[in-house]
């Protein structure tokens, strides 16, 4: 894998960053403009190769013939199609013989440009904005002026919601990147300065909300859509290769994944705010981060029609992951990361095939450096085995409660009955799967140990981790060299409890000449007698409601009652009370429609309401 390294942020001047900057995107278009003919996904790729290679200025007789073959053929992705064919067109249609400007105006206006013909937030914001830019370039077709307004409304609303309320589709490491790209082509394109000044803001917004959940190269969870869990830095997912376009760390491989979709980023005049590089690269004190999202006023259109619920006097749930919003909470070191998601109660989950509510990230030069636990339940629409091998998706049967390094999962799978799926109004078998399963890394689980006590230790390196399920278990396949580890506890009703730890706090003088198994193994040791030592298991688990409770190595109390109270250290968690954006370099709070972030003296305000930014030093 290849590593890249940066130093210190405090030491980095505003033309590092830069030079920094240029030289990842100079990376990503070479790559994509070299890469063969496509076997699958053909046209969506094809568009993107097609896009780099006319912005490097070469092959570009294939660009252009891929682009005419595209338009004679464009797949069934019409909003794919659409948004990188009007930002190809407007890029580099001056480029065009044209029998393909002629070509690519008659199938931009062959097409209703409606809202609801977008299933997800990410299909109706690349339909909104390619509607505005061909109703912008031909003012001569008939439907121009009407899909003007109409797309304008709707991305007016768009962002007024997501600024104010968090998003929807929220922190995805595939889906992310979609927003980043069609407000690039909106922010380029547009003709009203108002336009690109609110296309700018929302980059920084949407760049801000991952800034601090970023960690050299990794995207930390939970996610509303993460499918591909169990994958590294080194998966070229789409989000998170545009992440690490904008943030750097550690190098994808590019020859995996879909790195493709990120070329627009690439070639956007759109530049970052310095302020939110340096925090994406700060890997200083460890922090809490925390997010809300999927609020709604009470006023405004809910997504895919699916009814929702208030949730106070103002706002209520959007809908796509629960009905009544989602918290989120990260405990990010330099080195790895603990995150997890408060999604209401059972009842209240409307999409899970591929929501990753909690897990434990670490940065590793081995792949595959995460760990989680789930009770494995299909979404209808997704009914085979795959779900079970791909580790997609996180059950409504789950509900967690985190402290900074330490969380409690807990699992309450109802014995008989159904669980109704709003998305397809269909139902299932609640019970199908009556256990839980856990996800641990062969290749970056360095050494493990199993506990009489039923506490699992394990060193990834960077990471210490304590697992604790609390029925019994057994390994369908274990963690060696190679092969990842299924870790199964049977039981309809269960928990699990981890705490992470900082390795350098159990590290010991001299030993860093050891072998690395043997450092390793002292360190672990150390690390579970700690916890076997200071911690405190109380669980009731076979009531209708099960609470458990756990004092962590360093005294706080975590409690869960599931359907209930989440608490720390007696104190019940409001989640009513919960900043939009928040953290040590950020904030935001809901319905503000304002976010300031600051790096040392370094200030940067953005006014949504007002469509104003200010820069200053304090």
């Amino acid at each position: 894998m290849n590593i890249e390294t940066t130093p210190p942020t405090s030491i980095l001047t505003e033309g590092q960053l830069l030079r920094d900057f240029q030289e990842r995107r100079r990376i990503l278009l070479h790559h994509i403009a070299n890469l063969p003919r496509p076997q699958g996904d053909i046209h969506r790729k094809l568009m993107h190769y097609s896009l780099a290679r006319l912005g490097l200025g070469v092959q570009t007789e294939t660009a252009l013939a891929d682009l005419a073959f595209v338009n004679r053929e464009p797949d069934n992705g019409a909003m794919f199609f659409r948004h990188a064919n009007v930002d190809a067109y407007l890029r580099f249609g001056h480029l065009y013989p044209d029998s393909l400007r002629q070509a690519v105006r008659e199938r931009m206006l062959d097409y209703r440009y409606e809202i609801h013909h977008g299933h997800t937030e990410n299909h109706r914001i690349m339909i909104a904005v390619a509607g505005h830019l061909v109703a912008q370039t031909w003012p001569d077709w008939s439907e121009a002026a009407a899909t003007r307004t109409a797309m304008g409304t709707y991305i007016d609303m768009f962002f007024d919601r997501v600024c104010r309320f968090g998003q929807g589709e929220f922190d995805s490491t595939t889906y992310c990147v979609l927003y980043l790209i069609t407000l690039a082509t909106l922010y380029d394109f547009a003709h009203d300065e108002l336009m690109r000044q609110k296309a700018r803001m929302m980059l920084d917004w949407f760049l801000a909300n991952a800034a601090c959940e970023w960690l050299n190269g990794y995207f930390i969870g939970g996610h509303s859509r993460d499918v591909h869990p169990t994958e590294g830095p080194e998966f070229a997912c789409a989000g998170t290769t545009a992440l690490w376009l904008y943030f750097g760390g550690r190098r994808p491989d590019m020859n995996t994944g879909e790195p493709h979709y990120a070329v627009i980023s690439a070639l956007t005049a759109y530049r970052m705010p310095s302020v939110l590089a340096r925090i994406a690269l700060d890997r200083g004190q460890p922090y809490e981060h925390r997010e809300t999202h999927e609020l709604l006023k009470i006023d405004g259109e809910t997504h895919d029609l699916v009814m929702t619920k208030q949730v106070d006097a103002c706002c209520k749930g959007y809908g796509y992951v629960s009905q009544v919003g989602v918290r989120k909470y990260s405990w990010r070191t330099a080195n790895y990361a603990l995150s997890s998601l408060y999604d209401g109660k059972a009842g209240e989950m409307n999409f899970w095939a591929a929501v990753r509510r909690w897990s434990l990230d670490w940065d590793s030069d081995q792949p595959a450096s995460t760990l989680f636990f789930t009770h494995p339940f299909p979404s209808p629409q997704f009914m085979s085995e795959d779900y079970y091998r791909t580790w997609q998706g996180s059950s409504p049967f789950e509900q967690v409660v985190q402290h900074r390094n330490a969380l409690i999962a807990l699992y309450n799978v109802p014995g008989e009955g159904s669980y109704y799926h709003p998305f397809s109004k269909t139902s299932q078998a609640a019970n199908q799967n009556p256990y839980i399963e856990g996800f641990f890394s062969g290749t970056a689980i360095l050494c493990l140990h199993e506990d009489p006590s039923g506490w699992i230790f394990a060193h990834g390196d960077r990471v210490l981790m304590a697992v604790r399920p609390l029925r019994a278990y057994r390994w369908i396949t274990k963690p060696t060299a190679g092969a990842h580890g299924r870790l199964h506890s049977d039981g309809a009703k269960n928990a699990v409890i981890v705490e992470a730890a900082d390795p350098r706090e159990f590290c010991q003088e001299g030993e860093s000449a050891l072998p690395q198994a043997q450092r390793l193994a002292a360190e672990l040791s150390r690390f579970g007698a700690s916890v076997l030592a200071r911690t405190r298991i109380e669980a009731t688990l076979d009531i209708p409601m099960p609470t458990v409770s756990y004092v962590t190595r360093t005294g706080q109390q975590l409690r869960i009652v599931f359907d209930g109270d989440r608490s720390i250290d007696g104190q019940v968690i409001d989640y009513r009370d919960w900043p939009l954006i928040a953290n040590p370099f950020m904030h935001s709070a809901v319905n503000s429609a304002k976010l300031e972030m600051w790096y040392g003296r370094d200030v940067r305000s953005l006014d949504y309401a007002a469509w104003g930014w200010g820069e200053f030093t304090r």
